[in-house]
């Protein structure tokens, strides 16, 4: 599944609450904004292009932008969203939900607005929205420590099971797609530039997001204090 494209910055003439979107957008380039106005989330740019195929909402436009242009929008109802943010995570993507984090009737000039959380494939937890007895995997990937292989952790979400494994010698790829091909998890997350997740999901032949983080992220020591402060 490929990511929204990432929507043109701010420019000269913007309202300030599409400045407020705009850094919501900075912030999460790969996910789907939907961006709480009154009582609807809505979208815009290539995210409402994006949305309103996958969902089959209708695409209307707002006020021209400083270029002239008019901007794309689609939005739902604030009551019903996370019924459309299910549909759109089952699809494969990321959605960040940026929120009123204050009272409208209170607030003195522009309502503050946060991404208060990111529902992405790996990490849909309602059990609404996801198949009877299906685990619904969130994998990280990365190179091994000490090399050469891959390192994994297995998690999953709605049940609080966790694994580790450390994938290692000359098969370790063949060794890592088969147990992609059993596991089959929704989202596997990787440092920007670790191409074996790619490779190993392609060889597994399975339909899973990848989520590229910065390599500071995985971080042996970090990951290790990290880990053994939750044990």
């Amino acid at each position: 599944m490929s990511s929204p494209s990432v929507t043109p910055g701010p420019s000269v003439g913007a309202t300030p609450a599409m400045r407020q979107y705009f850094e919501a957008k900075r912030q999460y380039r790969d996910a789907i904004v939907f961006f709480r106005m009154g009582d609807f989330y809505e979208m815009f740019y290539e995210d409402a292009l994006t949305a309103a195929r996958a969902l089959e909402l209708t695409l209307t436009s707002r006020s021209k932008d400083a270029a002239g242009g008019a901007i794309p929008m689609c939005g739902v109802p604030f009551h019903a969203a996370d019924g459309y943010i299910a549909r759109l995570v089952r699809k494969g993507f990321r959605v960040a939900v940026c929120e009123q984090v204050e009272d409208p009737k209170k607030a003195k000039g522009l309502v503050r607005r946060e991404v208060v959380r990111v529902v992405s494939p790996g990490t849909l937890t309602d059990a609404g929205y996801l198949e009877a007895r299906e685990p619904a995997f969130l994998m990280a990937l990365a190179p091994a420590h000490p090399g050469p292989g891959v390192g994994a952790a297995l998690l999953d979400l709605s049940t609080g099971e966790f694994t580790v494994a450390e994938y290692l010698g000359h098969d370790s790829r063949a060794a890592l797609a088969d147990d992609l091909a059993v596991l089959r998890p929704r989202e596997i997350v990787a440092p920007a530039g670790f191409d074996a997740a790619s490779e190993a999901i392609a060889e597994a032949r399975i339909e899973a997001r990848i989520t590229i983080a910065e390599p500071w992220t995985f971080d042996y020591e970090s990951a290790r204090r990290t880990l053994l402060a939750q044990m």
